[in-house]
């Protein structure tokens, strides 16, 4: 019974956490995050994605994004690929009984990794970001079980460990790790069994992992100039500066973890035959510690952001009484970013405006610049509606070639082309969300007026907007 309990207690606690921080907290993030990204079928896109280290997480990643349009289907999708990520676990080291809480460490960093996701979304290339991470570490998980799995064929292993780095053109620092792993294993063998094979595997794994990505970014056409961090490749694109730590902490305690459980595995097993009570405990409390640091990383995300995030999305909807009903449910002090949401919701609601002099907050960590993410989020949806419709183009253009094609941009992009007359140009980027999985039915909804412009004037708050924007035109702005 016991034994029944401690399979069952964790995956049921770790699903109930997992799916109530993100499906029920952060719901409304998810679906934030699914706007910030784009996936474009078609093997053009594929063959983008493959010429860079990784890229086939990315690509997967960027496909599975699409979900977190529905959060709750979005976050099953994650905790599925987490729970083969510690079965992963329990088969590549054997964790049972009590000690199976060990096998959700990595699951917990890579929750982790999406709770701390914020503004980093804004400006960093971060398409696939939520999924594409998790994916990498589980596939690094099944290469190092696959190695365990052969573990009376020496053979067998050898040809693991040595195959593994030769795939980081496709798979990044996902190959590189595992193999790593193979390696450490290969060599703690020899010093206990005294035998040759091993350690000649084990070289060999060892000179290719630093050797491959060196003779990739040499010869491989078009990526002999992006050679910075080449080993990290597949991670990321994140700086090494200290406003970037947080986004790394995951990552990083996820690889030491894995390298620990390797160098550690044959005291694990020796405590495992003398005591399971020292194991069960320590696991009992790594597991709690693990809930603890997505707390943690989860308070760590500014109510200021919530606050922004659930505004713009009530002004898309045009229902502008939220949009200053959440401005007065903030505990934080509003800053100078939602204050310009609130007084565009309140000249519409014909409420009077508050002073925003002398608000702008001045940082020097640019994941967190007040200022850049008004100019890569905010400024697209106020222009649109106080009519500035080539303004709003111009923002959401700008940061469509800067940050890759969203999702978020691209709306606007074809709204303003609408209001502008400008229809060619609108189908041509309205047809990329066409090919969608769920903003299908926006873009459909949109190509009812690019088809028939007659229909235009019975958009949403339309005689509103052209009145400010012949407003506009009398001032000449």
């Amino acid at each position: 019974m016991k034994r029944i309990i401690s399979y069952i207690a964790f995956p049921i606690s770790f699903i109930i956490f997992a799916f109530w921080i993100l499906a029920v907290k952060n719901g409304f993030m998810l679906r934030w995050y699914d706007e910030m990204s784009l996936f474009e079928p078609g093997m053009e896109s594929l063959r983008q994605f493959l010429h860079y280290p990784g890229g086939i997480f990315r690509f997967a990643g960027t496909f599975l994004t699409q979900l977190l349009f529905y959060p709750a289907l979005g976050a099953s999708a994650l905790i599925l690929i987490w729970l083969i990520c510690a079965w992963l676990t329990r088969i590549s080291f054997r964790f049972s009984g009590a000690a199976s809480a060990l096998c959700y460490l990595i699951p917990f960093c890579m929750l982790a990794s999406v709770l701390h996701l914020d503004e980093g979304c804004l400006s960093f290339e971060s398409q696939g970001y939520v999924f594409y991470n998790s994916l990498g570490f589980t596939f690094s998980l099944g290469a190092y079980a696959l190695f365990r799995v052969w573990r009376h064929s020496e053979y067998a292993r050898g040809a693991v460990a040595i195959l593994l780095p030769l795939i980081y053109p496709i798979a990044g620092f996902f190959c590189l790790l595992p193999a790593l792993m193979c390696a450490i294993m290969l060599g703690m063998n020899v010093a206990r069994h005294k035998k040759i094979i091993p350690a000649v595997f084990a070289v060999i794994s060892i000179v290719l992992i630093v050797a491959v990505p060196l003779v990739y970014y040499r010869y491989f056409p078009g990526t002999t100039v992006d050679n910075d961090f080449l080993y990290l490749k597949g991670l990321p694109e994140l700086t090494m500066d200290d406003y970037d730590r947080y986004l790394w902490q995951p990552f990083a305690i996820a690889t030491a973890i894995l390298l620990a459980f390797v160098i550690l595995s044959p005291f694990i097993d020796s405590v495992k035959a003398n005591g399971s009570k020292v194991m069960g405990g320590c696991s009992l409390v790594l597991f709690c510690v693990g809930i603890i640091f997505c707390l943690n990383a989860d308070s760590k995300k500014s109510e200021q952001l919530r606050a922004t995030v659930l505004m713009i999305n009530a002004i898309e909807n045009h229902d502008w009484n939220k949009a200053t009903h959440i401005m007065s449910l903030t505990k934080e002090s509003p800053n100078y970013t939602m204050c310009v949401l609130d007084n565009l919701a309140r000249s519409y609601c014909g409420k009077p405006q508050n002073a925003t002099g002398g608000m702008m907050t001045v940082t020097k960590d640019f994941r967190h610049d007040e200022d850049h993410t008004i100019k890569i989020f905010v400024n697209v949806p106020v222009n649109y509606n106080i009519g500035r419709f080539n303004q709003s183009h111009r923002w959401a253009t700008d940061q469509n070639v800067q940050y890759g094609n969203r999702v978020y941009y691209l709306k606007y992009i074809v709204r303003n082309a609408i209001m502008n007359g400008d229809m060619e140009f609108a189908k041509k980027f309205n047809r990329l969300l066409m090919r969608t999985m769920f903003h299908r039915k926006w873009a459909e909804d949109m190509n009812r007026y690019i088809e028939d412009p007659s229909l235009i004037p019975t958009l949403p708050d339309y005689d509103f907007l052209m009145a400010l924007r012949a407003e506009e035109f009398t001032r000449g702005e």
